[in-house]
This record gives structure tokens, C-alpha cells and sequence, in this order.
């Protein structure tokens, strides 16, 4: 039994449909770039402030913030690391 050219071609774009479909719905791994970014630029700030301090620029709860922001950021990079491996 052979298929014509009509039922391959027919076949072929019902697979690649599929394809396209199932990868769609497929999970997709967390993107930590924006995080990664994110975090960043608040090592940025928190360094620019910390040599800021002899100028007495910023209060001590606005260090303490950084200095918290700083560790969630790495410890949301952490999590996000071990999710991927």
C-alpha cells in the first residue's frame, strides 16, 4: 500500500502542528536572568553606599535594607541554580 503525496504532506503538517503545540505547552525552564539582573544592580547600590558611609549618606536602617535585599537576591539566585540542575 502506498500514500499519496497529498496524505504525506497532509501527515507531515499534522505532526509539525503537534510539535508546535506540545512544545508550547511544554514547561519551560524559569528565566533568573531579570533576577540575576535585579540583583545586581542592588549590589551596585549597596557597594555605592558602603563607600558612601564616611559621608554618613544613608541611615543605618537603609544599610540594614541593602544589606537584607543583598542576601535574598543571593539566596533567590541560589534556589533558582539548584531548581535548573
Amino acid at each position: 500500500m502506498t500514500i499519496s503525496r497529498l496524505e504525506a504532506v497532509l501527515a507531515f503538517v499534522i505532526c509539525l502542528g503537534a510539535g508546535y503545540l506540545l512544545a508550547d505547552w511544554w514547561p519551560k525552564p524559569p528565566d533568573s536572568r531579570a533576577l540575576a539582573q535585579i540583583c545586581a544592580r542592588i549590589d551596585y547600590i549597596n557597594s555605592l553606599q558602603e563607600n558612601l558611609r564616611g559621608q554618613e549618606a544613608a541611615s543605618e536602617d537603609v544599610r540594614t535594607e541593602f544589606k537584607a535585599l543583598v542576601e535574598q537576591c543571593r539566596a533567590a539566585l541560589r534556589d533558582r541554580a539548584e531548581e535548573n540542575d
